[in-house]
Protein backbone atom coordinates (compact mmCIF):
# COMPACT_ATOMS: atom_id res chain seq x y z
CA UNK A 1 0.00 0.00 0.00
CA UNK A 2 2.49 2.07 0.69
CA UNK A 3 5.00 1.73 -2.41
CA UNK A 4 1.62 2.52 -4.44
CA UNK A 5 0.86 5.56 -2.35
CA UNK A 6 4.38 6.60 -3.23
CA UNK A 7 4.48 5.84 -6.78
CA UNK A 8 1.06 7.88 -7.26
CA UNK A 9 2.58 10.63 -5.50
CA UNK A 10 5.78 10.59 -7.64
CA UNK A 11 3.26 10.13 -11.15
CA UNK A 12 1.60 13.14 -10.12
CA UNK A 13 5.49 15.24 -9.61
CA UNK A 14 5.62 13.96 -13.28
CA UNK A 15 2.81 14.91 -14.78
CA UNK A 16 2.49 18.23 -13.33
CA UNK A 17 6.18 19.12 -14.50
CA UNK A 18 4.87 17.34 -17.85
CA UNK A 19 2.00 19.86 -18.25
CA UNK A 20 4.16 22.37 -16.45
CA UNK A 21 6.64 21.93 -19.57
CA UNK A 22 4.11 22.30 -22.22
CA UNK A 23 2.53 25.42 -21.20
CA UNK A 24 3.12 28.96 -23.12
CA UNK A 25 5.50 31.41 -20.65
CA UNK A 26 4.02 34.56 -19.63
CA UNK A 27 6.71 35.93 -22.41
CA UNK A 28 4.87 34.16 -25.20
CA UNK A 29 1.63 34.70 -24.19
CA UNK A 30 1.85 38.32 -23.23
CA UNK A 31 3.87 39.13 -26.52
CA UNK A 32 1.02 36.99 -29.09
CA UNK A 33 -1.62 38.82 -26.79
CA UNK A 34 -0.79 42.33 -27.86
CA UNK A 35 0.02 41.77 -30.94
CA UNK A 36 -4.14 41.00 -31.22
CA UNK A 37 -4.44 43.57 -28.67
CA UNK A 38 -2.22 46.58 -29.93
CA UNK A 39 -2.32 49.50 -26.61
CA UNK A 40 -2.91 52.50 -27.05
CA UNK A 41 -0.25 55.38 -26.40
CA UNK A 42 -0.56 57.70 -23.75
CA UNK A 43 1.64 60.32 -21.30
CA UNK A 44 1.85 59.18 -17.89
CA UNK A 45 1.15 61.00 -14.88
CA UNK A 46 3.51 59.60 -12.42
CA UNK A 47 6.71 60.12 -13.91
CA UNK A 48 9.77 59.61 -11.83
CA UNK A 49 11.77 62.85 -12.00
CA UNK A 50 14.45 62.43 -8.80
CA UNK A 51 17.16 60.11 -9.60
CA UNK A 52 19.71 59.23 -7.30
CA UNK A 53 22.90 59.27 -9.12
CA UNK A 54 25.51 58.31 -6.10
CA UNK A 55 23.93 55.10 -5.70
CA UNK A 56 26.02 52.17 -6.55
CA UNK A 57 24.41 48.79 -7.35
CA UNK A 58 26.16 45.38 -5.71
CA UNK A 59 24.58 42.86 -8.02
CA UNK A 60 23.69 43.28 -11.00
CA UNK A 61 19.30 44.18 -11.76
CA UNK A 62 18.04 43.08 -15.33
CA UNK A 63 14.80 44.22 -16.71
CA UNK A 64 12.99 43.06 -19.85
CA UNK A 65 11.19 46.05 -21.36
CA UNK A 66 8.11 44.40 -23.92
CA UNK A 67 7.49 46.64 -26.66
CA UNK A 68 4.05 46.95 -25.63
CA UNK A 69 5.20 48.65 -22.81
CA UNK A 70 7.23 50.86 -24.50
CA UNK A 71 3.89 52.06 -26.98
CA UNK A 72 2.24 52.95 -23.58
CA UNK A 73 4.83 55.46 -22.19
CA UNK A 74 5.61 53.55 -19.29
CA UNK A 75 9.27 53.05 -19.66
CA UNK A 76 9.18 56.84 -18.50
CA UNK A 77 9.12 55.67 -15.51
CA UNK A 78 12.16 53.59 -14.98
CA UNK A 79 14.52 54.09 -12.37
CA UNK A 80 18.36 54.43 -14.30
CA UNK A 81 20.12 54.40 -11.45
CA UNK A 82 18.47 51.30 -9.90
CA UNK A 83 19.24 48.94 -13.35
CA UNK A 84 22.76 47.84 -14.46
CA UNK A 85 20.90 45.79 -17.69
CA UNK A 86 17.87 47.03 -20.13
CA UNK A 87 16.70 44.05 -22.12
CA UNK A 88 14.66 44.78 -25.08
CA UNK A 89 12.28 42.52 -25.81
CA UNK A 90 12.24 41.29 -28.81
CA UNK A 91 13.57 40.91 -31.68
CA UNK A 92 11.98 37.95 -32.82
CA UNK A 93 13.77 35.18 -34.74
CA UNK A 94 12.27 32.62 -37.41
CA UNK A 95 13.99 29.51 -38.75
CA UNK A 96 16.07 30.53 -41.21
CA UNK A 97 17.82 32.77 -38.71
CA UNK A 98 16.22 36.20 -39.92
CA UNK A 99 15.65 38.54 -37.23
CA UNK A 100 12.77 41.25 -36.99
CA UNK A 101 12.72 44.37 -34.43
CA UNK A 102 10.13 45.06 -32.25
CA UNK A 103 7.27 47.96 -32.75
CA UNK A 104 8.52 51.12 -33.14
CA UNK A 105 11.95 50.54 -33.07
CA UNK A 106 14.93 52.30 -32.44
CA UNK A 107 13.50 53.22 -29.40
CA UNK A 108 15.61 56.03 -29.41
CA UNK A 109 15.28 57.60 -25.91
CA UNK A 110 15.77 54.63 -24.42
CA UNK A 111 19.25 53.89 -26.02
CA UNK A 112 20.51 57.58 -25.23
CA UNK A 113 19.23 57.40 -21.47
CA UNK A 114 20.74 53.44 -21.07
CA UNK A 115 24.08 55.36 -22.24
CA UNK A 116 24.09 58.19 -20.68
CA UNK A 117 22.99 56.18 -17.05
CA UNK A 118 25.53 53.30 -17.96
CA UNK A 119 22.98 50.81 -18.44
CA UNK A 120 24.25 47.92 -19.77
CA UNK A 121 21.42 47.89 -23.33
CA UNK A 122 20.13 43.95 -24.26
CA UNK A 123 18.78 42.72 -27.71
CA UNK A 124 16.45 40.15 -26.97
CA UNK A 125 16.40 37.25 -29.20
CA UNK A 126 12.98 34.82 -29.13
CA UNK A 127 11.29 31.96 -30.99
CA UNK A 128 8.97 30.03 -29.41
CA UNK A 129 8.30 27.13 -31.52
CA UNK A 130 10.56 23.79 -30.93
CA UNK A 131 11.18 22.59 -34.43
CA UNK A 132 12.33 26.23 -35.93
CA UNK A 133 14.28 26.26 -32.62
CA UNK A 134 15.62 22.51 -33.41
CA UNK A 135 16.67 24.08 -36.85
CA UNK A 136 18.90 27.22 -35.38
CA UNK A 137 20.40 24.65 -33.49
CA UNK A 138 21.61 22.19 -35.71
CA UNK A 139 21.61 23.82 -39.23
CA UNK A 140 25.14 25.47 -39.31
CA UNK A 141 23.91 27.75 -42.14
CA UNK A 142 20.88 28.77 -40.37
CA UNK A 143 22.75 29.33 -37.30
CA UNK A 144 25.73 31.37 -38.75
CA UNK A 145 22.67 33.71 -40.46
CA UNK A 146 21.45 34.04 -37.11
CA UNK A 147 25.02 35.17 -35.65
CA UNK A 148 25.65 37.60 -38.37
CA UNK A 149 21.87 39.23 -37.77
CA UNK A 150 22.46 39.52 -33.96
CA UNK A 151 26.39 40.95 -34.54
CA UNK A 152 24.97 43.31 -37.05
CA UNK A 153 22.19 44.62 -34.97
CA UNK A 154 24.60 44.44 -32.33
CA UNK A 155 26.64 46.87 -34.00
CA UNK A 156 24.50 48.96 -35.54
CA UNK A 157 22.78 49.89 -32.27
CA UNK A 158 25.65 49.47 -29.63
CA UNK A 159 23.89 46.69 -28.06
CA UNK A 160 26.29 45.43 -24.86
CA UNK A 161 24.72 41.93 -25.26
CA UNK A 162 22.24 39.53 -26.33
CA UNK A 163 19.59 37.30 -24.11
CA UNK A 164 18.39 34.01 -26.19
CA UNK A 165 14.83 33.29 -25.23
CA UNK A 166 14.26 30.45 -26.57
CA UNK A 167 11.19 28.12 -25.30
CA UNK A 168 9.54 25.13 -26.09
CA UNK A 169 13.15 23.60 -26.36
CA UNK A 170 13.20 20.01 -27.63
CA UNK A 171 13.95 17.56 -25.21
CA UNK A 172 16.93 16.21 -27.50
CA UNK A 173 18.19 19.55 -27.23
CA UNK A 174 18.18 20.66 -24.09
CA UNK A 175 21.97 19.14 -23.34
CA UNK A 176 24.97 19.46 -25.23
CA UNK A 177 22.80 20.88 -28.32
CA UNK A 178 21.97 24.15 -27.06
CA UNK A 179 25.22 24.88 -24.98
CA UNK A 180 27.13 24.26 -28.29
CA UNK A 181 25.01 26.60 -29.68
CA UNK A 182 26.26 29.11 -26.95
CA UNK A 183 29.82 28.39 -27.72
CA UNK A 184 29.60 28.50 -31.44
CA UNK A 185 27.79 31.95 -30.77
CA UNK A 186 30.72 33.07 -28.63
CA UNK A 187 33.31 31.78 -31.04
CA UNK A 188 31.48 34.19 -33.54
CA UNK A 189 31.39 37.23 -31.74
CA UNK A 190 35.71 36.35 -31.11
CA UNK A 191 36.04 36.68 -34.64
CA UNK A 192 33.59 39.57 -35.49
CA UNK A 193 35.80 41.42 -32.60
CA UNK A 194 32.57 42.11 -30.74
CA UNK A 195 32.64 42.19 -27.01
CA UNK A 196 29.05 41.28 -25.64
CA UNK A 197 27.53 39.64 -23.12
CA UNK A 198 25.74 36.27 -23.91
CA UNK A 199 23.14 34.97 -21.92
CA UNK A 200 20.06 32.61 -21.72
CA UNK A 201 16.52 32.95 -20.40
CA UNK A 202 15.71 29.67 -18.97
CA UNK A 203 13.13 28.13 -17.06
CA UNK A 204 12.43 28.41 -13.39
CA UNK A 205 12.76 24.31 -12.88
CA UNK A 206 13.93 21.39 -14.88
CA UNK A 207 11.21 19.99 -16.52
CA UNK A 208 13.59 16.97 -17.99
CA UNK A 209 16.24 16.53 -20.13
CA UNK A 210 17.98 20.34 -18.97
CA UNK A 211 21.63 20.96 -17.69
CA UNK A 212 21.75 23.69 -16.47
CA UNK A 213 25.78 23.77 -15.55
CA UNK A 214 26.73 22.78 -18.63
CA UNK A 215 25.01 26.21 -20.15
CA UNK A 216 26.17 28.23 -17.37
CA UNK A 217 29.59 27.50 -18.24
CA UNK A 218 28.61 28.05 -22.08
CA UNK A 219 27.65 31.35 -21.66
CA UNK A 220 27.96 34.70 -19.42
CA UNK A 221 24.89 34.22 -17.24
CA UNK A 222 21.86 32.50 -17.33
CA UNK A 223 18.63 34.35 -16.53
CA UNK A 224 15.78 32.29 -14.41
CA UNK A 225 12.23 32.76 -15.07
CA UNK A 226 11.21 32.69 -12.11
CA UNK A 227 7.66 32.35 -12.39
CA UNK A 228 4.72 31.16 -14.25
CA UNK A 229 4.43 28.31 -11.67
CA UNK A 230 0.53 29.07 -11.74
CA UNK A 231 -1.39 30.55 -14.67
CA UNK A 232 -4.14 30.04 -16.64
CA UNK A 233 -3.45 26.21 -17.88
CA UNK A 234 -3.00 25.42 -13.98
CA UNK A 235 -5.79 23.46 -12.39
CA UNK A 236 -5.71 25.82 -8.79
CA UNK A 237 -5.36 29.02 -8.40
CA UNK A 238 -1.72 29.82 -6.37
CA UNK A 239 0.98 32.31 -6.66
CA UNK A 240 3.52 33.16 -9.72
CA UNK A 241 6.46 32.54 -8.13
CA UNK A 242 6.55 30.81 -4.81
CA UNK A 243 9.26 31.06 -2.43
CA UNK A 244 8.40 27.70 -0.57
CA UNK A 245 5.80 25.21 -0.49
CA UNK A 246 4.08 22.60 -3.04
CA UNK A 247 5.62 20.27 -5.61
CA UNK A 248 7.92 22.82 -7.40
CA UNK A 249 9.20 26.39 -5.71
CA UNK A 250 12.37 28.92 -6.21
CA UNK A 251 13.84 27.57 -2.93
CA UNK A 252 13.84 24.10 -4.15
CA UNK A 253 14.65 25.04 -7.88
CA UNK A 254 17.57 26.56 -6.79
CA UNK A 255 18.79 23.94 -4.40
CA UNK A 256 18.17 21.29 -6.21
CA UNK A 257 17.88 21.91 -10.21
CA UNK A 258 20.23 24.59 -10.49
CA UNK A 259 22.34 23.12 -7.19
CA UNK A 260 25.53 22.19 -9.45
CA UNK A 261 25.65 26.23 -10.38
CA UNK A 262 24.98 27.46 -7.59
CA UNK A 263 27.45 25.23 -5.73
CA UNK A 264 29.70 26.24 -8.23
CA UNK A 265 29.11 29.05 -10.03
CA UNK A 266 26.29 31.22 -8.71
CA UNK A 267 27.62 34.23 -9.67
CA UNK A 268 25.94 33.22 -13.36
CA UNK A 269 22.86 32.79 -12.32
CA UNK A 270 20.09 35.82 -12.27
CA UNK A 271 17.11 35.36 -10.43
CA UNK A 272 13.57 36.57 -12.49
CA UNK A 273 10.79 37.93 -10.34
CA UNK A 274 7.32 38.77 -11.55
CA UNK A 275 5.70 42.63 -11.66
CA UNK A 276 2.28 40.28 -12.31
CA UNK A 277 -0.28 38.49 -10.66
CA UNK A 278 -2.71 36.27 -12.16
CA UNK A 279 -6.78 37.29 -11.40
CA UNK A 280 -9.49 33.95 -11.45
CA UNK A 281 -12.99 33.74 -10.94
CA UNK A 282 -13.33 30.61 -8.34
CA UNK A 283 -15.98 28.58 -6.70
CA UNK A 284 -15.01 29.39 -3.24
CA UNK A 285 -12.71 31.54 -0.97
CA UNK A 286 -9.70 29.01 -0.20
CA UNK A 287 -6.63 29.53 -1.23
CA UNK A 288 -5.41 26.68 -4.11
CA UNK A 289 -8.82 26.24 -4.74
CA UNK A 290 -9.50 24.15 -8.38
CA UNK A 291 -10.32 25.88 -11.07
CA UNK A 292 -11.68 24.97 -14.84
CA UNK A 293 -8.82 24.85 -17.41
CA UNK A 294 -11.07 24.24 -20.62
CA UNK A 295 -11.03 26.85 -22.71
CA UNK A 296 -14.89 27.43 -22.86
CA UNK A 297 -15.25 27.41 -19.46
CA UNK A 298 -11.56 28.75 -18.02
CA UNK A 299 -12.36 30.20 -14.65
CA UNK A 300 -8.82 32.03 -15.05
CA UNK A 301 -9.29 35.96 -16.34
CA UNK A 302 -6.22 37.39 -16.85
CA UNK A 303 -2.74 39.28 -16.11
CA UNK A 304 -2.80 41.89 -13.90
CA UNK A 305 0.31 44.53 -13.81
CA UNK A 306 1.45 44.70 -10.34
CA UNK A 307 0.17 48.93 -10.66
CA UNK A 308 -3.23 47.50 -11.48
CA UNK A 309 -3.46 45.37 -8.50
CA UNK A 310 -2.11 47.85 -6.18
CA UNK A 311 -4.48 50.58 -7.23
CA UNK A 312 -7.69 49.26 -8.21
CA UNK A 313 -7.98 46.27 -5.69
CA UNK A 314 -7.21 48.26 -1.65
CA UNK A 315 -10.70 47.49 -0.70
CA UNK A 316 -10.60 43.79 -1.27
CA UNK A 317 -9.67 41.28 1.80
CA UNK A 318 -5.57 41.27 1.62
CA UNK A 319 -3.98 37.73 2.96
CA UNK A 320 -0.73 36.47 3.32
CA UNK A 321 -0.18 32.88 2.30
CA UNK A 322 2.15 30.85 4.43
CA UNK A 323 2.81 28.35 2.19
CA UNK A 324 4.39 29.83 -0.58
CA UNK A 325 5.30 33.40 1.27
CA UNK A 326 3.18 35.22 -0.97
CA UNK A 327 0.42 37.68 -0.83
CA UNK A 328 -2.87 37.27 -2.29
CA UNK A 329 -6.54 39.18 -2.88
CA UNK A 330 -9.98 37.60 -2.50
CA UNK A 331 -13.64 39.22 -2.41
CA UNK A 332 -17.07 37.87 -3.78
CA UNK A 333 -19.71 39.48 -6.10
CA UNK A 334 -21.30 37.38 -7.90
CA UNK A 335 -18.96 34.62 -7.63
CA UNK A 336 -15.74 34.79 -5.28
CA UNK A 337 -12.41 36.20 -7.02
CA UNK A 338 -8.92 35.61 -6.12
CA UNK A 339 -5.80 37.56 -6.97
CA UNK A 340 -2.50 35.72 -6.57
CA UNK A 341 0.74 38.67 -7.27
CA UNK A 342 4.14 39.99 -5.65
CA UNK A 343 4.24 43.09 -3.40
CA UNK A 344 7.05 44.28 -2.05
CA UNK A 345 7.12 42.53 1.10
CA UNK A 346 7.44 39.15 -0.59
CA UNK A 347 9.76 40.53 -3.33
CA UNK A 348 12.04 41.23 -0.62
CA UNK A 349 12.20 37.17 0.54
CA UNK A 350 13.07 36.54 -2.98
CA UNK A 351 16.04 38.71 -2.82
CA UNK A 352 17.11 37.51 0.17
CA UNK A 353 17.34 34.03 -1.15
CA UNK A 354 19.44 35.21 -4.17
CA UNK A 355 21.73 37.10 -1.72
CA UNK A 356 22.11 33.83 0.36
CA UNK A 357 22.87 32.01 -2.29
CA UNK A 358 24.86 34.49 -3.40
CA UNK A 359 23.60 34.60 -6.84
CA UNK A 360 24.73 37.51 -9.39
CA UNK A 361 21.80 39.28 -9.29
CA UNK A 362 17.78 39.44 -9.67
CA UNK A 363 15.91 40.17 -12.76
CA UNK A 364 12.24 41.54 -13.57
CA UNK A 365 9.23 40.80 -16.05
CA UNK A 366 8.44 43.54 -16.79
CA UNK A 367 9.93 46.98 -16.97
CA UNK A 368 7.11 49.23 -16.88
CA UNK A 369 4.47 46.89 -15.02
CA UNK A 370 4.43 49.21 -11.48
CA UNK A 371 3.86 52.04 -13.79
CA UNK A 372 5.18 55.43 -11.61
CA UNK A 373 4.35 53.41 -8.36
CA UNK A 374 8.02 53.59 -5.79
CA UNK A 375 7.39 50.69 -3.46
CA UNK A 376 9.35 48.27 -5.47
CA UNK A 377 12.27 50.59 -6.42
CA UNK A 378 12.41 51.14 -2.87
CA UNK A 379 13.07 47.04 -2.61
CA UNK A 380 15.44 47.07 -4.99
CA UNK A 381 17.82 50.16 -3.69
CA UNK A 382 17.35 48.79 0.09
CA UNK A 383 18.67 45.46 -0.60
CA UNK A 384 20.49 46.22 -3.30
CA UNK A 385 22.19 49.83 -3.57
CA UNK A 386 22.34 51.25 -0.04
CA UNK A 387 25.87 50.60 1.73
CA UNK A 388 26.01 47.44 3.99
CA UNK A 389 26.55 49.55 7.36
CA UNK A 390 23.90 52.76 7.82
CA UNK A 391 25.82 53.68 10.67
CA UNK A 392 28.86 54.76 8.77
CA UNK A 393 26.57 56.87 6.61
CA UNK A 394 26.94 60.64 6.13
CA UNK A 395 24.59 63.14 8.13
CA UNK A 396 21.56 62.40 5.76
CA UNK A 397 19.72 64.78 3.51
CA UNK A 398 16.16 63.70 3.83
CA UNK A 399 14.03 61.53 6.30
CA UNK A 400 14.19 58.09 5.50
CA UNK A 401 12.36 54.61 6.88
CA UNK A 402 14.06 51.02 5.95
CA UNK A 403 13.07 47.92 5.51
CA UNK A 404 13.21 46.13 8.61
CA UNK A 405 15.50 43.22 8.67
CA UNK A 406 15.02 39.99 9.04
CA UNK A 407 11.78 39.70 7.66
CA UNK A 408 9.84 37.58 7.95
CA UNK A 409 11.15 37.28 11.68
CA UNK A 410 11.05 35.09 15.38
CA UNK A 411 12.21 36.42 18.08
CA UNK A 412 12.70 40.00 16.80
CA UNK A 413 13.36 42.60 14.12
CA UNK A 414 15.62 45.62 13.72
CA UNK A 415 13.61 48.66 12.47
CA UNK A 416 16.42 51.51 11.16
CA UNK A 417 15.06 55.43 10.01
CA UNK A 418 17.18 58.50 9.64
CA UNK A 419 16.56 61.89 10.27
CA UNK A 420 17.48 65.10 8.63
CA UNK A 421 16.84 67.52 10.88
CA UNK A 422 16.43 67.03 14.61
CA UNK A 423 12.18 66.89 14.90
CA UNK A 424 9.63 64.78 17.19
CA UNK A 425 9.31 61.38 15.81
CA UNK A 426 6.91 58.59 16.34
CA UNK A 427 7.52 55.27 14.93
CA UNK A 428 4.36 52.50 15.49
CA UNK A 429 3.16 49.44 14.42
CA UNK A 430 -0.52 48.19 13.25
CA UNK A 431 -1.88 45.30 12.64
CA UNK A 432 -3.66 44.24 9.15
CA UNK A 433 -6.95 46.54 10.03
CA UNK A 434 -5.10 49.18 11.41
CA UNK A 435 -4.70 48.96 15.19
CA UNK A 436 -2.22 49.87 17.05
CA UNK A 437 0.18 47.54 18.25
CA UNK A 438 2.79 49.64 19.65
CA UNK A 439 5.05 52.33 20.25
CA UNK A 440 7.89 52.02 19.52
CA UNK A 441 9.51 55.76 19.62
CA UNK A 442 7.37 59.19 20.76
CA UNK A 443 9.70 61.36 21.27
CA UNK A 444 12.13 64.38 20.05
CA UNK A 445 15.44 62.89 18.11
CA UNK A 446 18.34 65.05 16.67
CA UNK A 447 19.60 64.50 13.17
CA UNK A 448 21.14 61.05 12.10
CA UNK A 449 20.44 57.51 11.73
CA UNK A 450 18.45 55.30 14.58
CA UNK A 451 17.49 51.72 14.87
CA UNK A 452 15.30 49.70 17.48
CA UNK A 453 14.50 45.96 18.25
CA UNK A 454 10.88 44.82 17.89
CA UNK A 455 10.64 42.04 19.27
CA UNK A 456 9.67 39.60 21.99
CA UNK A 457 11.89 40.58 24.78
CA UNK A 458 9.32 44.04 24.15
CA UNK A 459 6.47 43.46 26.03
CA UNK A 460 4.21 43.90 22.60
CA UNK A 461 4.92 40.41 21.11
CA UNK A 462 4.12 37.29 23.17
CA UNK A 463 0.71 37.56 22.51
CA UNK A 464 0.41 38.92 18.66
CA UNK A 465 -0.19 36.07 16.27
CA UNK A 466 1.55 35.50 12.91
CA UNK A 467 0.72 37.62 10.44
CA UNK A 468 1.71 40.91 8.19
CA UNK A 469 1.96 44.26 10.04
CA UNK A 470 2.79 47.59 9.00
CA UNK A 471 5.35 50.30 10.74
CA UNK A 472 4.62 54.22 10.23
CA UNK A 473 7.31 56.75 10.83
CA UNK A 474 6.16 60.35 11.37
CA UNK A 475 8.51 63.55 11.53
CA UNK A 476 7.38 66.46 10.61
CA UNK A 477 5.71 66.40 7.07
CA UNK A 478 7.62 63.32 6.90
CA UNK A 479 5.49 60.20 6.87
CA UNK A 480 6.24 56.39 5.47
CA UNK A 481 4.97 53.10 6.43
CA UNK A 482 6.18 49.42 5.22
CA UNK A 483 5.54 45.99 6.05
CA UNK A 484 7.03 43.10 8.00
CA UNK A 485 6.10 39.43 8.72
CA UNK A 486 5.71 37.78 12.33
CA UNK A 487 6.00 34.39 12.03
CA UNK A 488 5.86 32.38 15.31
Amino acid sequence: MKSLIKISFFTLIFLAASFLAQTKSVHQFENNFYKENLPKGRNTNLQLVKHFSNLQLNKTVFGYLPWWQYLTGSYKNLRYDLLSHIAIFSFEADSLGNISNPLGWPWNDIITKSRENKVKLILTVTNFEANSIHSLFTVEARRTKLFSNISQTIKTYGFDGVNIDFESVKVSDRNSVISNFFSEMKKYFLQQNISAEISFASPAADFGGWNFYQIALACDYIFIMGYDFYGSWSSTTGPSAPLSGGFFNLTKSLSSDYLSVVQNIPNKLILGIPYYGNYWRTKNANAYTSVDTAKSKRNWVKHLFYNEVAAAYNTKEHLWDFTSNTPWIRWQDTTWNQIWYDNDTSLALKYDLAINKKLGGVGIWALGYDDGRTELWKVIEDKFAKPTDITEREIPTQARLYQNYPNPFNPSTNISYQLSTASHVSLKVYDLIGREVATLVNEFKTTGTFQIEFGVETPYMASLPSGVYFYTLRTGGYSETRKMIFSK
